[in-house]
This record gives structure tokens, sequence and C-alpha cells, in this order.
């Protein structure tokens, strides 16, 4: 991963207590040191019965949540089909091959897959929930589209939670969360990671 940087925002960074976890024995692509536990520790604050993950790529984030937090009845990943033409040009690389392949063996994991991921998902049609963990396509557009979604499925007292909110100007994922922040949303940035966070 690319060095760890602090995004430049007007939003509060918090620190989150983050106690070791159980990790599954997969290599943990795309997270920088310490993250994962932050993941958890955000999910677990809520107890989720169901949870909704845009982005959800090979599975490692959903296995490695599914492992620690108990309460999880389904998980619902979503993402693109193979050879799927990302906006940004750095997520090229990373559409897989095997999407949702590290969770498929628990029986509550749920593979959700359309030619242009979440963009092909309508109003209404996503279960409600009390976790959403958005790290799909991480241009404003996509951003602004997952957000919206998980709003609309997220119950009173769920947590909605952002990764790649890291200032880099290769995504868009910090300057969203900016803009939608400065409309009145209460996102803040978890300290020394790239995860945000809004409580509903």
């Amino acid at each position: 991963m690319t060095k760890l940087a602090q995004p430049i925002t007007t939003r509060q960074t918090v620190k989150v207590d983050a106690p070791a976890i159980l990790l599954p024995p997969i290599l943990p692509r795309f997270f920088n040191p310490g993250e994962r536990e932050a993941l958890v520790a955000l999910v677990r604050s809520v107890n989720p019965r169901t949870m909704i993950e845009f982005g959800c790529n090979e599975g490692r984030a959903a296995a490695t949540i599914l492992l620690n937090v108990p309460s999880i009845r389904e998980y619902v990943g979503i993402d693109v089909l193979p050879g799927y033409v990302t906006q940004m040009e750095c997520q090229r690389k990373e559409v897989p091959d095997e999407p949702g392949k590290w969770a498929a063996h628990d029986p509550r994991f749920r593979l959700v897959l359309h030619p242009r991921g979440s963009f092909d998902i309508g109003r209404g049609w996503l279960p409600r929930c009390q976790a959403v963990f958005v790290d799909a396509d991480h241009s404003m557009a996509g951003v602004k589209n997952d957000t919206a979604l998980a709003l609309e499925a997220l119950e009173p007292g769920g947590i909605l939670i952002w990764h790649d909110d890291n200032g880099l100007p290769a995504v868009q994922v910090s300057e969203t969360l900016d803009e939608l922040h400065a409309g009145g949303a209460p996102i803040v940035h978890v300290e020394n990671t790239w995860l945000a966070f809004e409580r509903a």
C-alpha cells in the first residue's frame, strides 16, 4: 500500500480503540497495519445483524469481519463482474477475477455481482442493515452513489464506514467525504488509518 497519509480535512479525527482480532489465513491486501482491527471495532460497536459491503473484492474484509463479529446473520458483498473498467485508473488492476472467494465458504455471506456493481442497484433493493462498509469505486460519483444507497439501507443506530480516506489525489474519497461533511454529514476520520465513519 501507499505510505499512510492523513487527509487534509476540516473533519474531526478520532482515535478508535482497536483490540487484537482473529485473522483469517490470507494476505491482508489493500489494508494498512491496524486498519482491519479498527474496522472490526467499528462494526462490533453496533452488533449488526445484517451488513453490506460495497466493493467486497475477493472477500478479505468480509472474511475478517465474519470471523470476529458473531452477531452478523447476513453479509451482502457487492462487486462488479470480471473485466469491468473502473473510473479511477489506480483501481483498474484491482478488479477481482474471483469476487468474494475468501468469504464464500461462510453461509452468512451472499455475493451480488452486476456489470457495473452498485451503479446497477436501484433504490429499495438492498436489505435493511446496521453496518455498511464502502470500499468500491473511488471516484466521486462512485462514493456518492454507494453512500446514498448505504444511507437508504442503514437503520437508526447503525454505522457507515468508508475506506481509502487518505487525502491522496489518485482517488476521490477524501474529497467526496469533505463535500458531504460540508453539507452536514457527521463524518469523522479514524486516526492513523484510511478509514472514516458516520453513525446513523
